[in-house]
């Protein structure tokens, strides 16, 4: 067979066929179907359709034969031994995360390491994430982007305030509208806590469009406004079908949104809603001094130009809801 990701010509042994397979060039995962179209199986699991893939992993729906339930499954490109520290670690963020129950949050079930693959059962969600969306429809109508940043704030407040944990990937990607029109975030939980440590950009897949200046600058702290920047940026981007700093180079973009002043989106499009147009920028300063303190006052700004008042947007001697 030849590689979905490398490309090279892989030998499969017969015993393989069926079944989910690491490639032993790029040691990233491909699924190997019999000629017979028979199920493919990875323990407990019946292997349904794949639904999507990203850097570092592939999600499949998947069925439970024994409960018929209907689940979502998350399979990790690397691979791992019984003991290693990538499990222990794995398994750690994977028990934080179970603890995270919120209406805006994709509920994780359960992860564990399977034939050497790190698995994470999460609850199945029909409908496609903010990406998609934009693939499929174009930009968003800012009343609609304005009810998925309230939502993905109520969100990110519930951890912040209850765990003191962020995301640190909020993107597009991450952020899922079912087919009822629930906004539901991906991947929460899976960093426990807000780090010093910035992202290596040399290891970056793609442009870091969302990422906040903290976030890749070398001892710089990160707390929940490093999320409330990369909301900023995804609602900038689901509004206009242009993500923030669209430049053609991954270092270019890295330095302006070091160097430049949050974009306006009325540069974009004119007839942007004023008040809309604050509240981005705001949430996308420059310094985390000159964002929301907490997403709650985010949530609370939308809420207020959605009722037609005015946001009260960043002000030194506010009252800071929920600090």
């Amino acid at each position: 067979m030849i590689c979905r990701h490398c490309d090279q010509r892989v030998q499969i042994p017969d015993e393989e066929l069926g079944r989910i397979f690491s490639c032993p060039n790029c040691s990233k995962l491909n699924v190997i179907i019999t000629n017979e179209n028979e199920p493919i199986f990875l323990g407990e699991y019946e292997i349904l359709a794949e639904v999507g893939e990203g850097a570092n992993a592939i999600v499949f729906k998947a069925n439970k034969p024994n409960t018929g339930e209907i689940v979502a499954l998350k399979l990790f490109h690397a691979c791992v031994n019984s003991d290693s520290l990538s499990k222990r670690e794995f398994l750690r963020e994977v028990e934080f995360s179970i603890e995270l129950e919120h209406q805006n949050i994709v509920k994780t079930v359960r992860g564990n390491e399977i034939d050497g693959i790190l698995v994470l059962e999460l609850e199945f969600i029909d409908g496609i994430n903010l990406a998609q969306y934009l693939e499929s429809y174009g930009a968003m109508d800012q009343n609609a982007a304005l009810n998925v940043g309230t939502n993905v704030s109520y969100a990110l407040d519930y951890v912040w305030s209850n765990y003191l944990a962020i995301h640190r990937d909020i993107k597009p990607q991450n952020i899922m509208i079912d087919d009822q029109g629930n906004v539901k975030v991906l991947d929460f939980g899976m960093v426990t806590a807000h780090e010093n440590a910035a992202v290596d950009i040399s290891s970056v897949e793609g442009t870091p469009y969302y990422l906040s200046p903290e976030c890749i600058t070398e001892g710089a702290y990160q707390d929940n406004r490093s999320d409330i920047y990369s909301l900023g940026a995804t609602l900038y981007h689901i509004i206009t079908d242009v993500p923030p700093f669209d430049y053609d180079s991954l270092m270019d973009v890295v330095n302006a949104r070091l160097d430049e002043d949050p974009p306006d989106i009325r540069d974009v499009i004119p007839t942007i809603d004023e008040n809309v147009a604050l509240v981005i920028k705001t949430m996308m300063g420059k310094n985390p001094e000159d964002r929301y303190v907490t997403a709650y006052e985010c949530l609370e700004d939308m809420r207020r130009i959605k009722n037609g008042k005015k946001p009260h947007l960043v002000d030194t001697s506010r009252l800071r809801s929920n600090e």
